[in-house]
C-alpha cells in the first residue's frame, strides 16, 4: 500500500520503499552497471516526450525475426532502459505494460517517455530480485539486459517465476563469435581488450570519447555496409548519421559486467530457468522465444 503518496509498504509492514516521481523505489542505483548505464539514458530525460503513434523497436524486432505472435494482457519489460519498446507495448490497447529498470536515469527517461500513456507503469527493481509477485504477467520480454546482470540465470529464473503459465517470453543476448570466423573472433577479443580501459572511465568522459568515434565508425562500418556486399556483417551498419553512434558505442564500451552465448548456450539459459524454447533468430546475438509450461 501506498503511505501518504511518498513510501510503499508492504502487507505485513515489515519492509517500506520510497515512492517518488509516482515509481517505486526497490532498489538504489548504486553498482557500476547501474551508473554507466543509468548516465547514459539519463542525459535525455529532459529532452524525451511520448510517442503518438507505434516505430518498431526492439521488441517488434524479435516478434518478426522468431514469428512470434503478438502480445495481449498484462506485459513485463525486463530492464526497461530508456523506455522506447515500454512506449511501444504501451500504445497497443490489447496491452499494459510494466518497465522494471535498475538505474535512475533509465528510470528518469523511461517515465519522460511514457508520461500520458495510462497503459505504462515504471518500477525501479533489480532483475535478479524482482518485487513482483509469482504468476503476474501474461507476456514478458527483455533486449540486451541479462547478460549485463552479475547472474544471467537468476534473472531469467525471476523472470519466469513472474509469468503466467503458458505466458511468452522473447528475449536476446550476445552472441560469443563460436560460429564465426577468426578474424572476427580476433576482432572481439580486441574489442574486449579496450574494454578493460573504457568500463573504468568516468562515463562523461567515456561519452564524449564515443562522440569523437562516432563519424568514424560511420566512415568505416556503416557506410560500407550500405554499399558493398563484403561489409554487409559489419558491426554499426544501422547508423543513420555520423553522430548516431555514440550511444551505441557507449552501450559497448561502458557495460562493467558482458556474457556472451553461443546458439546452444541461449537455449540452455531458457531451458534452465524452467522454459520451453519455442524458437532462436540470429540477428548479432541471440533472440529466444521461449514459453513457461502451462
Amino acid at each position: 500500500m501506498v503511505d501518504g503518496g511518498h513510501t510503499l509498504r508492504c502487507g505485513s509492514g515489515q519492509h517500506t520503499f520510497p515512492v517518488r516521481d509516482g515509481v517505486p523505489r526497490f532498489t538504489h542505483d548504486e553498482t557500476d552497471t547501474a551508473v554507466a548505464f543509468g548516465y547514459m539514458w539519463g542525459e535525455q530525460a529532459a529532452h524525451v516526450r511520448p510517442p503518438t503513434e507505434v516505430s518498431p523497436y526492439h521488441l517488434h524486432k524479435m516478434r518478426a525475426s522468431l514469428d512470434a505472435p503478438p502480445f495481449a494482457g498484462l506485459v513485463l519489460d525486463a530492464g526497461c532502459g530508456e523506455g522506447i519498446d515500454l512506449a511501444m507495448v504501451a500504445l497497443d490497447p490489447a496491452c499494459e505494460v510494466i518497465g522494471v529498470e535498475l538505474s535512475a536515469g533509465g528510470v528518469a527517461t523511461s517515465l519522460a517517455r511514457t508520461r500520458g500513456l495510462a497503459r505504462a507503469a515504471v518500477v525501479q527493481g533489480d532483475l535478479l530480485a524482482l518485487p513482483i509477485a509469482d504468476a503476474t504477467f501474461d507476456a514478458a520480454y527483455s533486449y540486451g539486459v541479462v547478460h549485463h546482470t552479475p547472474d544471467p540465470p537468476r534473472a531469467l529464473r525471476e523472470i519466469a517465476r513472474t509469468m503466467k503459465p503458458g505466458a511468452p517470453l522473447l528475449f536476446y543476448v550476445y552472441e560469443d563469435f563460436a560460429e564465426r570466423s577468426w578474424p572476427w573472433r580476433v576482432a572481439l577479443a580486441v574489442a574486449n581488450s579496450a574494454r578493460v580501459v573504457t568500463t573504468r572511465l568516468p562515463p562523461a568522459g567515456l561519452m564524449r570519447l564515443c562522440r569523437l568515434l562516432s563519424p568514424v565508425v560511420w566512415l568505416t562500418c556503416t557506410l560500407p555496409a550500405r554499399h558493398f556486399r563484403w561489409a554487409a556483417n559489419l558491426p554499426y551498419r544501422h547508423g543513420t548519421t555520423p553522430s548516431s553512434m555514440s550511444g551505441d558505442l557507449f552501450d559497448r564500451l561502458s557495460a562493467p559486467i558482458e556474457r556472451r552465448y553461443s546458439r546452444a548456450g541461449a537455449r540452455r539459459l531458457a531451458a534452465d530457468a524452467g522454459l520451453e524454447v519455442i524458437a532462436i533468430a540470429y540477428e548479432r546475438g541471440w533472440m529466444v522465444h521461449a514459453r513457461k509450461p502451462a
